[in-house]
């Protein structure tokens, strides 16, 4: 049998003053709040600190040269503080807040894919946190450049969790077809499909470019079991994939995390998504310096941004962020 979403039509709220119209399930998370959802991922018997790893306080090993921000002598260090309201490297507070909501539900399975999965950070530290609750975790990775996606099974493989996460070779697009790739360095975690043919990527930069073949969401997602948690960061180019495939996001997953790059991304999310029975629980706006001339907005950012959103269709969600009575 084909499993099917459970969902309720929109309806007014009751309460004082105007009526609140749409489903009104689920509530903002506030900062005050970071600090419990993050202690959950805590691993009380981390990994030993050696070598050229960094661990963290979730018990996540990463070689520190695929962290390019981190400075070298993190390297055989444990990192024990949260990342409140970032960790300084990787990424802040509301990205690990949103993968500890979307372990919480009432299924014995849990089910991350990650798009644009670079080292694949959230697929295997998602798998890992899950199997530490419990769970049986499976993990999509999915990332373009060929030498991050080697990054990423190398990842999967340190953290132990090859088993369970599988890296595609691929580049995320709205149709099953080849797309270009820039050839950037270790360093570069900005490379994005460029659907031209110059050799120039959307910053204004000129690289040498591969083909690279396609994967669709409809190869990623599965009808039968939900995605507790899909994460898209794909250098300004999530509106191309998110969008188009609206439909089935709704039908299959719990909550989308969206890296963003540009202000247009940012609104055509929020425009888009709360009109369809999504939420907005935590967000950070992307910051851009507008210094001369280039060919996309995201190439004027100088700090990405991130939007974690709730599929109200679903109603096992997190006793914390589920308004009373709903």
């Amino acid at each position: 049998m084909r499993w099917l979403p459970r969902s309720r039509p929109a309806e007014p709220m009751s309460g004082i003053g105007a009526p609140m119209f749409g489903n009104g399930l689920h509530l903002p998370v506030p900062a005050d709040d970071f600090h419990g959802y993050l202690e959950r991922l805590r691993d009380p018997d981390p990994p030993p600190a050696q070598d050229e790893f960094l661990v963290d306080w979730a018990g996540i090993r990463t070689r520190v040269p695929m962290l390019p921000w981190a400075p070298p002598e993190f390297a055989g260090t444990y990192a024990p503080s949260l990342p409140i309201p970032t960790d300084g490297y990787r990424s802040e507070a509301e990205e690990y807040v949103g993968l500890a909501l979307s372990l919480v539900s009432d299924r014995p399975t849990y089910r991350v894919v990650e798009v644009g999965a670079g080292w694949a950070p959230w697929a295997v530290m998602g798998v890992r946190c899950a199997r530490r609750l419990g769970k049986r975790p499976t993990g999509l990775a999915v990332e373009a450049d060929p030498m991050k996606a080697a990054w990423a099974r190398q990842h999967a493989i340190d953290n132990g969790v090859d088993d369970a996460v599988t890296v595609l070779e691929l580049a995320c697009w709205h149709t099953d077809t080849t797309v270009r790739f820039p050839r950037v360095d270790a360093q570069d975690m900005g490379g994005a499909v460029n659907p031209g043919t110059g050799s120039m990527d959307n910053r204004g930069a000129h690289f040498e470019h591969i083909e690279v073949q396609t994967v669709t969401l409809d190869d990623l997602l599965d009808l039968d079991e939900p995605t507790d948690l899909l994460h898209v960061d794909l250098q300004g180019m999530e509106l191309e994939i998110i969008l188009p495939a609206l439909e089935l996001i709704e039908r299959t997953v719990r909550f989308l995390a969206v890296g963003t790059h540009n202000r247009y991304v940012e609104g055509m999310l929020q425009h888009t998504l709360l009109q369809r029975e999504w939420a907005l629980l935590m967000e950070t706006p992307s910051t851009s310096v507008y210094d001369g001339v280039k060919p996309t907005l995201t190439g004027f950012t100088v700090q990405d941004g991130n939007q974690f959103y709730a599929n109200s269709r679903f109603r096992d969600a997190d006793p914390g962020i589920v308004r009373a009575g709903r």
